[in-house]
């Protein structure tokens, strides 16, 4: 046979009463000088990703079915229906419910904690400033001493909320979206959503926020929602043993987090479809819009701002924007585009120098850093009245227009003459906003990524407000001298405009965000601005960077499914699967080698074919049921380890007294063709959620490719391409293609 070799591998011996084969067969193709792959190749299933499972989607929904919808329905009590019916939404809403819990709480310790980096009330020492009125105490008299406090107290917060996630909760750092991207794709990975790092995330999160870095609680607030919905899940049997549908219900609890970041249940919906989740059926979303309505009604009872208000930056604009000013808006979103995509790249750069095993890391510890960082920022924060305060306290000044803001009690930090309460359009204040921008973004950029729990909304917002708002100070002198519109030119409204730009710009998000931005500030008359700034910004951030989330996920080295590229359409199934097998044959063994077999296995199960001779596909054999059912048959005193075992349906030969393992063969596992382009590759994987695809040719088993060696191909492919050996694996010996003329296998 010119293009094969078959191993045959013996585990232990024969049954006493009938001969008995080896369960395992090793298969390797040959290349066409004679080499051994298996020799010179390492398996490319098991080339990464080891430590992550993958998920099936098609096999947890008939498992689903086969123990808990078909038995409800043939078996169960009326009170058994209308427990399958009611607990998919029951769980949901207390997800929602936690949620917001979780939300107040973080709210009301942040803004407490972040007073005490100024003063302490004398009469009260749980309330601001606000509330405790003359009573209200600095920590120092002079100038000098409150620097000094205020820098104290910022970097005992932040260090107090590294060191909790460094003792604790390593994976309750930086924002979790894009482990939840991962977890919500296809994998599962440990201890990002388990019950410590949900209560490190809540506690860490309170005090770095308060701290005053560049950083916001919204993005963590996501992850909260998750943790809440994994450990909800526990509370029926149906998703604690079904993994594709609890990630159902960990993207309803991605709307939730969303609502309690925002008061948007519909952008919290939107943000689950277009950013975190990748399977999202109308169930789903159903789902996830009743967990963000819960979440928001929850949110409005504990009015942890004392507003009464769901929205952050409320505004009250009644005029539409003049067609004159869409092309401002429009440049708008390609400063917020060209922002984004330097932020991210810029950020990259510093997590690849502070990655572990670094030479900075092996100097400076994670704790250390953030606490410097904290110095840093609370040092340069201080001389500024922009940047002193909590960052969303200026962001409200920012998005508001000077005529409406008195009567509201916000205070506008200078942005409006007090004499005729007109926006001001002084030169040195727009220095101050675009000095306080610069801080933020520089902040902003080393901040996000470090060891604590921190998001990058609120940190963009602001960068997006002051740039919009010093762009809208000088269109409004602009047409104080040309009259370009008849109406006036509000500096607020290209705040906002501005905000969404540069958050557009950094996490490329579109229809969510324009939904988000209404709900945050209630103006929707600023719908179209809104939508021409974000997909501008889009548009120019892809062509220089990918988005934030996406890029972390590639930094942290993380298996994600990202959307095909076009060196997919260039290349088939046969060029990156896994031609080196090992398969189960159908031949009768025993319990004993069967088991020896499973105990010896590094994969989540293996293909079945006809025997050693014969590699006619017949199907997949799950390892973990199989596995399970082993080891509970061989606790029986009736059966020993000599018991003979056959697949019976899957051939012909019989022995008597044999178990017939038959039914754990899974023959609607997918399969395909080699020379199947891998753009459709792409979509098996990614609409389906299989874990992985078999390659048949006339029957015969040919090679397999799982869903991780596929996400590996596309990463490299992602950037800049494979290496010479992998180029080599995919061309024969003579240097071309390989074609069709000769088959991949022979029996």
């Amino acid at each position: 046979l010119d293009s094969m070799r078959l191993f045959l591998s013996a585990f232990g011996g024969a049954s006493p009463t009938a001969t008995a084969t080896s369960p395992q067969t090793k298969v390797a193709v040959q290349g066409g000088d004679g080499e051994d792959a298996s020799a010179t190749r390492v398996k490319k299933s098991l080339r990464k990703w080891t430590n992550y499972a993958t998920v099936s989607a098609p096999t947890d929904s008939v498992r689903d079915f086969h123990e808990h919808t078909s038995t409800v329905i043939k078996q169960g009590t009326r009170l058994d229906k209308v427990k399958m019916a009611v607990v998919p939404w029951l769980i949901p809403a207390l997800v929602g419910f936690l949620t917001a819990t979780s939300g107040s709480l973080v709210e009301v310790g942040s803004e407490w904690l972040n007073n005490l980096r100024f003063g302490r009330c004398g009469t009260n020492f749980f309330v601001g400033p606000e509330t405790c009125g003359s009573a209200w105490v600095a920590w120092a008299d002079t100038s000098l001493f409150s620097y000094l406090s205020y820098i104290a107290v910022s970097v005992c917060f932040a260090t107090t909320s590294a060191l909790l996630v460094w003792g604790f909760a390593p994976m309750a750092r930086g924002s979790g979206i894009p482990e939840v991207k991962t977890i919500l794709g296809g994998f599962v990975m440990k201890d990002v959503l388990e019950f410590k790092t949900l209560v490190v995330k809540v506690i860490g999160l309170t005090f770095s926020v308060s701290s005053g870095m560049s950083l916001g609680k919204e993005g963590p607030l996501v992850h909260v929602a998750c943790c809440w919905a994994h450990l909800c899940s526990k509370l029926s049997s149906r998703y604690v043993e079904n993994e594709s549908k609890r990630r159902e219900l960990i993207s309803t609890a991605a709307a939730a987090g969303v609502a309690v970041a925002f008061g948007t249940p519909l952008g919290g919906v939107l943000f689950s479809y277009e950013e975190v989740s990748t399977m999202f059926s109308k169930t789903t979303m159903t789902r996830a819009f009743f967990a963000a309505v819960v979440a928001s009604l929850s949110l409005r009872w504990y009015d942890p701002t004392g507003t009464g208000k769901l929205t952050m930056f409320e505004t009250h604009f009644v005029e539409m924007p003049a067609l004159s000013e869409y092309p401002w808006f429009v440049l708008l979103g390609a400063v917020g585009g060209v922002l984004g995509a330097i932020f991210v790249r810029c950020n990259i750069k510093v997590g690849e120098a502070r990655k572990d095993g670094t030479p900075f890391r092996n100097k400076v510890h994670i704790v250390i850093e953030v606490a410097v960082i904290a110095l840093l920022t609370a040092a340069t924060s201080w001389p500024s009245a922009f940047t002193r305060c909590m960052s969303t306290t200026t962001i409200r000044a920012l998005f508001q227009t000077c005529g409406g803001s008195h009567q509201e009690g916000i205070d506008m930090s200078g942005l409006c003459d007090d004499l005729t309460g007109e926006p001001l359009l002084a030169l040195d204040a727009a220095l101050a906003l675009a000095v306080a921008a610069m801080l933020r973004y520089v902040q902003m950029t080393f901040t996000f990524g470090t060891g604590v729990p921190c998001g990058l909304f609120v940190p963009s917002l602001y960068t997006g407000a002051c740039m919009g708002r010093i762009l809208g100070m000088f269109v409004a002198g602009l047409n104080s001298q040309y009259h370009f519109t008849a109406g006036a030119i509000n500096p607020g409204v290209y705040a906002m405009v501005g905000a969404a730009a540069v958050l557009g710009g950094v996490c490329r998000v579109t229809i969510s965000l324009v939904v988000i931005m209404f709900g945050l500030t209630n103006a929707l008359q600023l719908i179209v601005p809104f939508m021409l700034a974000v997909l501008t910004s889009k548009f120019v951030g892809d062509c220089f960077s990918d988005g934030i989330y996406d890029a972390v996920i590639i930094l942290r080295g993380y298996p994600y499914l990202h959307e095909p590229g076009e060196q997919c359409f260039r290349e088939r199934a046969r060029d990156i699967m896994d031609e080196c097998l090992e398969c189960l044959n159908a031949e009768p063994t025993t319990l004993g080698d069967l088991k020896q077999t499973l105990d010896a296995m590094h994969f989540g199960g293996l293909p079945l074919i006809a025997s050693p001779t014969d590699l006619t596909l017949l199907g997949y054999v799950h390892a973990d049921p199989l596995r399970k059912h082993v080891l509970k048959t061989l606790e029986s005193a009736l059966m020993s380890p000599s018991t003979p075992v056959v697949f019976k349906r899957y051939t012909a030969r019989r022995v008597q007294g044999a178990l017939d393992f038959s039914k754990f063969v899974d023959e609607t596992v997918l399969r395909i063709a080699p020379e199947t382009p891998l753009a459709q590759v792409h979509n098996i994987f990614w609409r389906l959620g299989v874990k992985l695809v078999l390659v048949a040719r006339f029957g015969k088993i040919a090679g397999l490719i799982t869903k991780k060696s596929f996400v590996d191909h596309q990463q490299q492919s992602h950037h800049g391409g494979h290496t010479e050996a992998v180029k080599d694996q995919v061309r024969n010996p003579n240097g071309g293609p390989r074609g069709l003329k000769a088959p991949l296998l022979q029996a």
